[in-house]
């Protein structure tokens, strides 16, 4: 283990290594820290202190993990100017993997909105959503539109809660794409609305394969309520260069990634 300076790095140098240890590592303990900047167990925890109290870790007991601010999301006009090169890269992709007579679900989202637009020039498709938006966009297409109730939330023009949730459980798709404010190998995929989480998982429950569109801005975020576990995904489609640790990690919960 390479050593770093001790006594003499400054406070902020030794919690800016911290930090970067954790995204590496996912978690540190004390005790490796104290040895790799040579310093005293007392120095170390106040350093974990003053990080968690700035919300970019969670101290665990012996060390800490990573832990962020939970992530309060903004309305789809604000998400539709955004990334907007890394997304458009996404959906040009994905929709190569909708063929004529496919049943698929679109989830509501900027990046599913860009991926019905596509899908506007593709005939003989069913298509199951949520979202008010994608559905009044495909409304001309040569495709047959199932659109869900539900209690509309109007930031997003999505529709959610138990109506939505009661049609969702009675019909099935072939494919469900779908996107989400975060992705976290610990705690999951989440978003900020409960609702919202919880239709999501019904789209999930009936769909054959789950193919989850993400930029980079999502990876390592999280917000309050969780939809599911990476495993639950069949496949995932992003800008995001993962490192091989992350590849590796997807691969073994089962998860295709398709890097953009």
């Amino acid at each position: 283990m390479e050593k770093l300076e001790g006594p003499n790095m400054f406070s902020e140098e030794r919690r800016r290594h911290i930090l970067e240890i954790i995204e590496k590592d996912d978690r540190v303990n004390t005790k490796y820290l104290c040895e790799k900047f040579n310093t005293t167990p007392v120095t170390i925890r106040k350093d974990l202190a003053i990080l968690e109290e700035k919300g970019e870790l969670l101290r665990t007991h012996g060390g800490a993990i990573q832990g962020k601010k939970l992530y309060q999301g903004l309305a789809l006009s604000e998400k539709e100017k955004m990334f907007l090169e890394e997304k458009n890269r996404i959906v040009k992709n994905a929709v190569n993997l909708i063929l004529p007579g496919d049943t698929i679900i679109l989830d509501s989202g900027s990046t599913i909105s860009l991926l019905a637009k596509e899908i506007r020039n593709l005939s003989g498709i069913t298509i199951i959503t949520n979202a008010v938006n994608i559905a009044y966009d495909l409304s001309k297409s040569n495709n047959v539109i199932i659109l869900t109730g539900g209690h509309l939330k109007k930031d997003s023009m999505t529709l959610t809660g138990p109506l939505a949730d009661v049609v969702l459980n009675r019909i099935s798709a072939g494919k469900l794409f779908f996107g989400v404010d975060g992705i976290d190998f610990g705690v999951g995929l989440t978003t900020p609305d409960i609702m919202e989480a919880n239709t999501t998982r019904c789209m999930m429950a009936i769909a054959g394969e789950k193919i989850l569109l993400v930029d980079s801005s999502k990876i390592g975020r999280r917000s309050l309520a969780v939809i599911s576990k990476i495993d639950e995904i069949d496949q995932i489609i992003t800008t995001k260069k993962f490192t091989e640790k992350e590849i590796k990690k997807f691969t073994n919960l089962g998860v295709k990634v398709k890097i953009v």
